[in-house]
């Protein structure tokens, strides 16, 4: 006998980082299990959460568990599936009555959705180009520990938050390494932040010992070079050289899809609803869309997450989604260690009014925020653990 056809309106999320786990995780209890199919297709076995992922390179006492958690409650009671490949291609039906779309994943498993939500986040380089599998995930960690401490003079290329971040990290484990950070700019981080800011930054810094070129870049790729030189021909000894210039958006497997729904620069167009721009049943939300604001995980977990959810809910009923994605308060904490950093408030009129353009915080208020724990027991209950 036949079984009966499966009736469910299928929702597929691609992207396991952030903000994919944050979807499923707040999507899954609006969800009825009758009439829905919750999918999350996802390149690696386990959720890596970046923000954690310096100190575990650069601490050998720091734990595995802080950085890496299991997908397994992440929909919480709902019976929602786990399918773990790399999504080659998605696209919508050529059908002139059909309203589905296909996700292929490894190039060969094909999965159908009612609505697809494209969660990516970027592709990262050296030190945060973290491999799929668990065992190639912790040969990577141990490899770029061992380089870490055999290294006396590690130049970081990029004075970004991550690379302010991980000269705080291993100046915490190694306080008598030489850590240099050649930024391009003129001041560290980027121009959306006042210079207020980033000048504090910078002194903090420069207090736990740091060296700062800017305004200067490292020429090349140099590998396996005891000295690199800058563009503006400052010599610099390194046994160790880690680029930390950003990440890109993660969309190649998205070119198929007709109207095609990249800009130039890789990233998704997206209308204020955070629906793909051409695509109404796909949606889209964290590092790979097209917005004027910071990348930031914070825009994710207080903006695009509700708007998502609530237009996808909206959707599946059969009504037009009305929730519109209006940007949301810039708030930005690097640490310098596990003792502090510095901490940005603005994009608030109110508070940029009585703040001069933004309230900055020091050590104090940085080690809660952020420092201290990098917020991982937050991170553990977006998978849902405790």
């Amino acid at each position: 006998m036949d079984k009966k056809a499966d009736t469910r309106l299928t929702v597929v999320i691609v992207g396991g980082g952030a903000a994919g786990v944050q979807v499923a995780h707040d999507l899954a209890p609006k969800l009825q299990p009758k009439h829905h199919r919750l999918v999350l297709v996802t390149a690696s076995q386990k959720y890596t959460y970046l923000p954690a992922t310096l100190r575990l390179i650069a601490s050998p006492d720091t734990s595995f568990d802080t950085a890496r958690f299991p997908y397994d409650n992440v929909f919480g009671s709902f019976p929602g599936e786990v399918k773990v490949g790399v999504v080659t291609s998605i696209e919508q039906s050529r059908g002139t009555t059909e309203k589905r779309g296909m996700i292929v994943i490894d190039g060969k498993d094909n999965l159908l959705y009612d609505v697809a939500i494209l969660a990516t986040g970027s592709v990262w380089k050296s030190h945060l180009n973290f491999p799929a599998s668990d065992e190639e995930f912790e040969k990577h960690v141990h490899t770029w520990r061992n380089r870490i401490q055999d290294a006396k003079n590690v130049v970081i290329a990029g004075g970004g938050a991550v690379g302010i971040e991980l000269a705080g990290e291993i100046k915490d484990v190694y306080e008598d390494k030489n850590i240099v950070v050649v930024q391009a700019n003129p001041l560290l981080l980027g121009d959306i932040y006042p210079d207020k800011f980033r000048k504090d930054i910078e002194a903090r810094l420069r207090s736990r010992g740091v060296k700062l070129y800017l305004n200067d870049m490292i020429e090349g790729e140099p590998d396996n070079e005891l000295t690199i030189k800058t563009t503006a021909g400052v010599k610099l000894d390194c046994d160790l050289l880690i680029s930390a210039r950003g990440g890109q958006p993660n969309t190649k497997a998205f070119k198929f899809l007709r109207p095609f729904p990249l800009t130039d620069r890789g990233y998704v167009k997206v209308k204020p609803t955070l629906q793909v721009e051409g695509h109404p049943n796909i949606f889209a939300l964290g590092d790979i869309i097209e917005w004027p604001e910071a990348k930031q995980i914070i825009k994710i977990l207080y903006g695009h997450t509700d708007i998502v959810v609530a237009n996808v809910l909206s959707f599946l009923r059969g009504k037009q989604p009305k929730r519109y994605y209006k940007g949301c308060m810039d708030v930005l904490s690097v640490s310098i260690g596990k003792g502090g950093g510095g901490t940005y408030f603005g994009g608030n009129a109110l508070l940029d009014t009585f703040s001069c353009h933004g309230l900055c915080l020091g050590d104090a208020c940085t080690r809660i925020i952020k420092a201290k724990d990098l917020n991982v027991p937050t991170a553990r209950k977006s998978v849902g653990m405790p």
